[in-house]
């Protein structure tokens, strides 16, 4: 018997990562360049447009799939290694990573390696932006 998947209520998941990155709905509906009361109204009746929501899914910086995965959705990192987000996990909007350990609780040199990586990439993004802004 399968389990009965929880309706999915868009503007509530969306409201979340907003309020992760400390920004508002108000900028968000001001990004899109549609009034609040209108974004109101689609999220109510359903009506948002897939490039709509793709929009939002970019300006987020969430893959717009996530927008639509039920709250009980396992993250698998073998087959989706470039999403570390878990905007919809248990403890709420976070930030996912997690180390693979061996049987005594240690990390691999292999894992420590593979965020080192992330680490840098990160860095060279920041270095990137902080150069753009100066300009």
């Amino acid at each position: 018997m399968s389990e009965k998947s929880t309706p999915i209520n868009l503007k509530e998941k969306i409201l979340a990562v907003l309020k992760l990155n400390d920004h508002t709905y108000t900028e968000l509906a001001e990004h899109l360049g549609i009034a609040e009361q209108e974004l109101d109204r689609q999220f109510a009746d359903n009506s948002l447009e897939v490039r709509t929501l793709e929009l939002i899914s970019k300006t987020l910086r969430i893959p717009l799939y996530s927008l639509f995965r039920d709250t009980n959705y396992e993250f698998n990192y073998d087959k989706e290694p470039y999403y570390n987000v878990d905007i919809w996990g248990k403890d709420g909007v976070q930030l996912r990573t997690i180390l693979k350990k061996d049987a005594k609780g240690n990390v691999s040199d292999k894992e420590l390696e593979k965020l080192k990586k992330e680490l840098q990439e990160k860095e060279k993004t920041i270095q990137v932006s902080e150069i753009k802004q100066k300009k």
